[in-house]
């Protein structure tokens, strides 16, 4: 009987450890298996990993691509408004050289008509002093207007050139109407002054109208006399010489 206990319990026993070892191996096994999964889903992991930064990078090269076509075309279109706005100035400039062209010539056309009438009035003043029957009212209204148009004058900064008699003919300023013949005066003396002058701005828009010295030539009997009183005696020397030397 006793026999019998100790074959079942040894029989017991070994039971026992064989299914502890087959729990064992089957813990091993296990444990295998998560290695393996965990390194193939490292794996995996890893390979998708790598494809999403692949991918990333081809992107930001992309990106980097259009970034740097639209910085050129930024660049493009900067540089087209800077010449855009280079020409619109250079045509403001020219437009507001022309408007004040226009303005100038339309301005100095105006000053000219009113200076031709103060000339009219001033010789019809003169005619009035000299006339036999003076009117006072009418020398006074004369008087009054081209007082009147000198004010106007004035506040279009013209000023009068006048010419004296006995300077030098200045052609910038002067400009000689009539000539005359002297062998008192110097060429280009002004002898009389017809009318005067005026300039805007320091420009000359009508010159002083002048007479002008000029010397009194000879005749050309008197030159022609002088030449052949001069002449002959030369001549024969120089035909006495070159006889002198033929053999």
């Amino acid at each position: 009987m006793q026999a019998r206990l100790t074959v079942l319990s040894l029989a017991f026993h070994g039971g026992t450890n064989l299914a502890i070892k087959d729990q064992e191996v089957e813990k091993n096994d296990t444990a295998s298996q998560v290695e393996e999964n965990k390194k193939t889903c490292g794996t995996i992991e890893a390979s998708k990993t790598d494809s999403r930064s692949e991918k990333l990078s081809r992107q930001l090269e992309a990106l980097q691509g259009e970034l740097e076509l639209e910085q050129r075309k930024s660049t493009d279109l900067a540089n087209r408004m800077r010449y855009l706005q280079a020409d619109i100035a250079n045509l403001q400039r020219q437009s507001d050289r022309r408007v004040s062209e226009v303005r100038t010539q339309v301005k100095l056309t105006w000053i000219l008509e009113v200076l031709s009438i103060k000339e009219d009035l001033d010789r019809a003043l003169g005619v009035a002093k000299e006339s036999q029957e003076k009117s006072s009212s009418l020398l006074d209204g004369l008087v009054l207007v081209i007082s009147r148009i000198e004010n106007i004058l004035k506040l279009e900064s013209v000023e009068v050139i006048r010419a004296n008699v006995g300077s030098k003919f200045d052609p910038s300023l002067h400009e000689a109407l009539a000539f005359q013949e002297t062998d008192h005066e110097e060429q280009g003396t002004i002898l009389a002054v017809i009318s005067p002058g005026y300039s805007v701005d320091g420009k000359v828009i009508k010159p002083a109208m002048v007479e002008v010295a000029r010397r009194k030539e000879k005749p050309i009997k008197e030159v022609f006399d002088g030449l052949v009183d001069s002449g002959p005696s030369g001549d024969l020397e120089i035909e006495e010489k070159s006889n002198s030397k033929k053999p």
